[in-house]
């Protein structure tokens, strides 16, 4: 897309005196350049409005998911603990294989929100300085004006005065209703897209086999996994050294045993 900034002219060359239709000229390719400009501006800015809900809503559900990750997987823990000292050490292996697929899901939450908030502020500074842009953008015009008005004479020169006068008040109107209005239509396309089910009903699914059986992955998680031990005041991890991992096809949270549920979400 080509520059649509307009710069003030530097004047004829060799100190020619500017013809008043040149200087007619200049102010209309003026007008047209800043209000281009100004629709390329008020474009980005409504962009941004609308990016900033949806990372917002994406933040929400990301610190919603990192925060029952982490319930889930000291939930897993403790009851691998106590399988652990009741001597059931399949038991404990496999609650402590979910746990530790609940920590690499809390710590994929936490870089998720991490990154969402890098996003965030990244917007913000964009909006600020295409807000910026729309100041400048509108003193450049002025500026024109201010040089190549006093050329014109007659009605020409009144009909360009009110055409400047136009345009400069179309630049300065503030952004804030356009802005409003994209916030408000990405606020509602998120909320009908996050319909919620039938009341009461709440679909989960367990631990797969696939998650149990990312080991290399799974370990890059053991950080995480400690530090909701410490938390639990459990120190280091029962002894299940003995225990058979969990057979294929054998789920590690199946439906009415007392493994801790994960949500259809994580699917």
């Amino acid at each position: 897309m080509p520059d649509t900034t307009w710069n003030p002219p530097t004047g004829p060359p060799y100190g020619a005196p500017l013809r008043p239709a040149d200087a007619r000229r200049e102010l209309e390719e003026a007008i047209d350049g800043a209000l281009a400009r100004d629709r390329e501006l008020r474009a980005e800015l409504v962009a941004l409005a609308t990016a900033h809900v949806q990372a917002r809503r994406r933040l929400a559900a990301a610190t919603d998911e990192a925060a029952e990750a982490r319930t889930l997987g000291k939930r897993a823990l403790t009851r691998s603990n106590q399988s652990a000292r009741d001597g059931q050490r399949a038991d404990a292996a496999r609650l402590t294989a979910a746990a530790r697929v609940f920590a690499k899901r809390l710590r994929d939450a936490r870089e998720l929100v991490a990154a969402l908030e890098r996003q965030l502020a990244a917007q913000a500074e964009q909006a600020q300085r295409a807000e910026a842009a729309l100041a400048e953008n509108a003193g450049r015009l002025r500026a024109v004006a201010a040089a190549r008005l006093p050329l014109l004479s007659g009605r020409r020169a009144a009909r360009a005065e009110r055409e400047v006068e136009d345009a400069v008040a179309a630049l300065g109107a503030p952004p804030d209703d356009q802005m409003a209005r994209a916030t408000e239509a990405a606020r509602a396309a998120a909320d009908e897209a996050a319909l919620p089910g039938p009341a009461g009903e709440v679909e989960v699914a367990p631990v797969t086999d696939d998650e149990l059986e990312s080991e290399v992955d799974l370990e890059s998680a053991d950080e995480v996994l400690d530090e909701l031990r410490a938390e639990l005041g459990l120190g280091t991890a029962p002894d299940t050294a003995d225990a058979p991992p969990p057979a294929p096809g054998q789920q590690a949270a199946p439906a009415g045993d007392s493994s801790p549920p994960v949500p259809a979400s994580r699917r």
